[in-house]
């Protein structure tokens, strides 16, 4: 079997004949029949009823057909593969993070990877926990930060990041004159605004009160952090943000941050695909990243 023979016998079946198909293919009809022929004599069974005006796949032939295509669909990832390393060499990262950590923090480690490797290209994409996990499994990306899931063997976790979440209330509010950490029972009876169930860091949130014995009145929740803080500023509530989000995204909004005890800990991880051979560009700027968060993690808090 010839792959030249399976091109034509997929060209005939999708354009729906031999004439058109070889003009499709810029080859000459009979050579195209030749082909067809001789793929069915290797094969041992017919591919088209013959004599029946347009090319009409047999049974056998459109069983052929299905195991062809998925066949060519692999061919056609060979070729973007081909082309990403044409257009980019080897110098291609594939990286993607959640939203709270994809500002400041990401900018930082970026600016400094890329200017020690000019020649390098980053492709960044910004997305759940989940699909990161998802993506680092199936080694869509070469590296991933993400919050803590479970049921993902095949990615390796690494220790990132651990910082508290701090308590954001609407500029004004009386909790903002506080001059000690919030705590669980000064939000009693404050409309709470929540991350969503799949975000690790309401789950924290949650032991944290169920361990004060408070049950916050939950009025909404939400995916995003962002979010959540332009909802507190137009009064809807309060919430525990991570901090960063705080300092990339909600500056300029009408809102109070505060220290919140006990410490409800944010926690990301440092993603690759286990049993992967770790590239050097890849870990050049894993690395990198691993040197932003702990020059975070050793700054002072500050309250704004």
């Amino acid at each position: 079997m010839e792959l030249r023979q399976v091109e034509a016998f997929r060209a005939v079946a999708r354009y729906g004949g031999f004439s058109r198909a070889a003009r499709a293919l810029a080859v000459a009809q009979p050579s195209l029949t030749r082909s067809v022929a001789r793929l069915e004599a290797v094969i041992g069974f017919p591919l088209f009823l013959r004599g029946q005006g347009a090319a009409r796949l047999t049974p056998e032939g459109d069983a052929f057909l299905r195991e062809v295509e998925r066949a060519f669909t692999g061919l056609d990832r060979l070729r973007v593969a081909a082309q990403d390393i044409r257009n980019f060499g080897t110098g291609r990262l594939r990286f993607a993070c959640l939203p709270a950590l994809a500002g400041g923090l990401m900018a930082d480690a970026l600016a400094s990877f890329l200017q020690s490797r000019p020649e390098a290209t980053v492709s960044l994409q910004v997305n759940p926990s989940n699909t990161i996990y998802e993506w680092v499994a199936s080694r869509q990306v070469d590296l991933g930060l993400a919050s803590p899931r479970s049921g993902f063997p095949a990615v390796e976790e690494q220790e990132f990041l651990s910082i508290p979440a701090v308590l954001v209330v609407p500029r004004g509010h009386p909790l903002a004159r506080l001059r000690r950490p919030a705590g669980p029972h000064d939000l009693a009876e404050e409309r709470f605004l929540a991350l969503s169930l799949a975000d690790g860091a309401r789950h924290a949130a949650e032991e944290v009160f169920r361990g004060a014995g408070v049950a916050p009145r939950l009025r909404l929740e939400t995916p995003n952090s962002e979010t959540l803080c332009r909802f507190v500023a137009a009064g809807l509530g309060v919430a525990l943000v991570n901090p960063l989000v705080v300092t990339d995204a909600a500056k300029g909004l009408a809102i109070a941050t505060l220290p919140f005890a006990p410490e409800v800990r944010l926690r990301y991880l440092l993603l690759r695909p286990r049993g992967e051979v770790p590239d050097r560009l890849s870990e050049a700027f894993a690395a990198e990243l691993l040197a932003q968060a702990a020059a975070l993690a050793a700054r002072p808090s500050r309250r704004q």
